[in-house]
């Protein structure tokens, strides 16, 4: 029964946190002209400086940050596994024969660098596989 207690207290404060997050106008504004046609948004703190919009557009996942000041960071929009080019995949079969390429995603930032991000999944754990714009290996 304590468990329980315990348990149900931390859900709880997880739900009165997520609920009680603000999202500056300058930011939510900000967000509404970079992407009109955004669906399913879902926003969360990233840092002290800067919030995360998840949502979808055309049927992709995607996700966007903001600075408090509503300057737009980054955006990572979902993009077909069959994009990443082979000599990327066999990269990845190399250093992870068991992976399974869960998502990738197309990574833009406001400096106006490009990079991928390829999650697999190994023996049920995710990882995070980061590339540059020409699809060499980062980390």
């Amino acid at each position: 029964m304590k468990k329980l207690f315990i348990l149900l207290s931390f859900i709880s404060i997880a739900f009165v946190t997520t609920a009680q997050t603000k999202i500056p106008v300058t930011v939510e504004n900000a967000f509404k002209q970079k992407f009109p046609n955004a669906q399913n948004v879902k926003w969360a703190k990233e840092s002290k400086t800067e919030y995360e919009a998840a949502f979808t557009i055309n049927g992709k996942k995607a996700s966007a940050n903001f600075n408090t000041k509503g300057e737009w960071v980054e955006t990572e929009m979902q993009i077909d596994a069959s994009a990443i080019p082979a000599a990327a995949v066999n990269l990845i079969k190399e250093k992870y024969a068991l992976a399974t390429i869960k998502e990738v995603y197309s990574i833009e930032k406001a400096d106006g660098k490009k990079e991928y991000e390829v999650e697999i999944t190994i023996n049920k754990k995710s990882k995070e596989l980061f590339f540059d714009k020409d699809w060499k290996f980062i980390k």
